[in-house]
């Protein structure tokens, strides 16, 4: 969820910025909801754990940037919130992706950790009328001293962007 790889390939494909409100459903610790808000996008970070509401909080403070978090399990804790321009959703698969895709924002990613997961949410993408973008990331990290691998990440990353020609 907090692999630096991944948050940078979703921010790339969102790009969030002032006037855009992001949804980031599953914000974890908030690494990803402080970077949406430092590019000056208002940010609305969901977890069903209270603790990572408190954690993403606790770092937006740490870098001085506005965001909201609401406890509370996606889809149903989404009915309620005002509409998104972009969402990254990092928790709740194809249920969460076709209630945002039911919402219309412009840009919308997600990831898998399997190729069927990876299917089943681009498809739910199509369907809701999405162009869709689906990659493999793998980041190898090296020891410096020997270049040896210590740990490889695979995960597959999501990006639809609204296809109704809608600016």
């Amino acid at each position: 969820g907090e692999d630096p790889a991944l948050r940078a390939a979703q921010l790339a494909r969102l790009g969030p910025r002032v006037g855009d409100l992001v949804w980031d459903i599953g914000c974890a610790g908030g690494a990803f909801a402080v970077e949406a808000a430092r590019f000056g996008a208002a940010v609305i970070a969901v977890d069903t754990d209270p603790a990572a509401c408190a954690r993403t909080e606790a770092a937006a403070r740490r870098h001085g940037v506005p965001l909201q978090t609401v406890p509370g399990r996606a889809p149903h804790v989404l009915e309620n919130l005002p509409e998104p321009d972009v969402v990254r959703i990092a928790a709740g698969g194809v249920p969460v992706v076709t209630a945002c895709t039911d919402r219309r924002p412009e840009r919308i990613v997600a990831h898998a950790s399997t190729r069927d997961e990876a299917e089943a949410i681009g498809t739910a993408l199509a369907d809701g009328g999405y162009a869709v973008e689906s990659l493999l990331l793998q980041t190898v990290g090296l020891d410096p001293h020997d270049w040896s691998e210590r740990e490889r990440s695979v995960v597959f990353l999501l990006a639809g962007r609204r296809s109704d020609g809608a600016p």
